[in-house]
């Protein structure tokens, strides 16, 4: 092989693969949605606390998403703390949208 077929080869892999700015930036992004997401939820609860309207449907989502993430990763990185912690999240929105609807 020459060094242009070596060239040539390596940016093909390079190309699908995040660097390690680009994971790092994918991770800190997740991580402020998440709060802002939580601020968000707090915001619309506050209200409906005032209005008296149940909020618990808010945090059911809210939950469900943490549900996904953390059962993602476990489930990606064989990390069986991950996947609990992914059931425990799903537990608790399902929780959460039932006592909205009782």
């Amino acid at each position: 092989m020459t060094k242009e077929d070596i060239l040539k080869k390596a940016q093909n892999q390079k190309r699908h693969k995040l660097d390690e700015m680009e994971v790092d930036v994918l991770l800190r992004g997740n991580r402020v949605g998440l709060i802002v997401g939580l601020c968000i939820c707090m915001i619309i609860m506050g209200v409906k606390l005032y209005r008296g309207q149940a909020y618990q449907d808010i945090y059911s989502v809210f939950c469900a998403i943490l549900c996904g993430q953390s059962f993602y990763k476990g489930v990606r990185l064989k990390d069986r703390s991950m996947i609990v912690l992914g059931v425990l999240w799903g537990i608790s929105s399902l929780l959460l949208l039932i006592g909205y609807f009782i």
